[in-house]
């Protein structure tokens, strides 16, 4: 291979052309959740708390998705690098597979007992509850549609395919938005279902993106064509090869929310808890058009990084990892220059409480000064991964979230007196603290021996 092939230039190109469409696709995905609050909050700030709290409790139950789809993601790139067609199609068909049985038998039979419990454990009021209970029990009966769309992404993204990826959700989410203004306002004989109406209107846009799924999955135009008889049976080496490389990653991901649940949790011990709740689940939702160009990278980070081991090359998968981690550290920086010029415009787009503006100010503020440190966690996170070490990351971003967001959260908020803004700052700190150790084992190497 020439250099002109493995140069940075060119490979910058390649991470570019993953990267993009996940950008996008991430974009559009918070996007809708803002136009969700922004169609609830027409309703008041208990619509606003309740479909918060219910995001933040599907989110934590629904990470096994990020389990298999990772997982599948790194040994389809593989596959995909070594040029292993055959392979990829097993891999592919085996994985969506266990997506289907995970969640007609474990995730949605849990989340549709579980909703109202724990909507009252993390010390919502009744009428925050209440909404918040109707609206999870829908999109739970739909997981299985939600599955489906975690396993097709995770496939194209192996294959390097993000543009198919994207254009997919461009399909789901334009459904999305329409079907969940039909059913939360009610048109013609439609009746007006509120917070209940959102989730309707997710399931069934998803139900949607699952059928064209299936052709996506199946057209000769991708270098995948998944054969029917490879999503039939179990092959449990693969599990937990598949388990193993997306388990971390799903743990992470357990942490992650469990975390952000005990934040609401503190939360709800201020005073004037749901407006403070109010505001940071609409921080925490803009937040994501930032956090998600950081998951884009690292998405890309972890295909690229897989192919080109897949394909024998460790130095071009080292450039791969160094070269997303610059990019998503650029792109991120952008987006925190806008939430610190523009924080107080960003929060009035959502509500018109002056309180609830005022600390989403704050939480902005705070939030910004750290978000280029997380871009380059989310990025050689994302490398590491890619190169067979779901392990590190895993270890140094749940260290971050349980003992800074959490024991720094509460040390800060309730113990110190700082409230809403103690929240906020240990969650600026946590960027720090997770970021740190990451470039450091990353440009280590130690990865490099492991998977040659």
């Amino acid at each position: 291979m020439s250099s002109r092939e493995t140069g940075p230039h060119n490979e910058a190109k390649r991470v570019w052309a993953v990267a993009w469409p996940l950008i996008v696709t991430n974009i559009l995905n918070a996007s809708v959740g803002i136009i969700d609050f922004k169609m609830v909050g027409v309703l008041g700030v208990d619509s606003i708390a309740a479909v918060g709290m219910a995001r933040q409790v599907m989110m934590f139950i629904m990470v096994l998705m990020i389990a298999v789809s990772g997982g599948a993601s790194v040994l389809v790139a593989h596959a995909h690098g070594a040029g292993d067609r055959r392979r990829v199609s097993y891999v592919a068909g085996r994985s969506i597979l266990l997506m289907a049985l995970c969640a007609v038998f474990l995730i949605a039979p849990a989340g549709i007992l579980l909703s109202r419990g724990i909507l009252v454990l993390l010390g919502g009021k009744q009428t925050v509850v209440q909404l918040g209970t109707s609206y999870l029990r829908i999109l739970f009966v739909g997981t299985l549609f939600t599955m489906f769309n975690f396993a097709v992404n995770g496939i194209l993204l192996g294959v390097g395919r993000t543009r198919v990826s994207l254009a997919l959700l461009i399909l789901v989410n334009a459904l999305n938005v329409a079907f969940n203004y039909l059913f939360i306002f009610g048109v013609g004989p439609l009746p007006a279902m509120g917070v209940a109406g959102a989730a309707l209107g997710t399931v069934l846009a998803r139900t949607v993106g699952s059928f064209a799924g299936v052709w996506i999955l199946r057209t000769p135009r991708l270098p995948l064509q998944v054969e029917y008889r490879d999503a039939l049976g179990l092959d449990v080496p693969l599990i937990r090869r598949i388990l193993y490389l997306g388990g971390p990653r799903s743990l992470q991901g357990v942490v992650r929310n469990f975390s952000r649940l005990l934040t609401l949790r503190i939360i709800t011990l201020l005073p004037d808890s749901t407006s403070a709740v109010s505001a940071y689940s609409v921080g925490m939702q803009v937040r994501m058009l930032s956090t998600f160009i950081g998951l884009a990278f690292m998405s890309a980070a972890m295909s690229r990084v897989g192919q080109n081991i897949g394909a024998g090359d460790i130095e071009r998968a080292e450039k791969s990892g160094t070269i997303a981690a610059r990019m998503a550290t650029l792109l991120m920086s952008v987006a925190a220059i806008l939430f610190l010029l523009f924080p107080r415009e960003i929060m009035g787009f959502f509500t018109r409480d002056r309180h609830v503006i005022e600390m989403g100010m704050e939480f902005f503020l705070l939030i910004a000064v750290t978000e280029p440190l997380m871009a380059m966690a989310f990025a050689l996170g994302g490398a590491l991964r890619g190169a067979e070490d779901p392990i590190s990351p895993f270890l140094y971003a749940s260290t971050s979230d349980l003992a800074v967001v959490i024991g720094g959260g509460y040390l800060l908020a309730i113990v110190c007196n700082m409230g809403f803004t103690g929240i906020a700052l240990a969650m600026a700190l946590s960027s720090v603290t997770r970021a740190l150790p990451t470039m450091w084992k990353f440009r280590k190497g130690d990865w490099k021996g492991a998977v040659q």
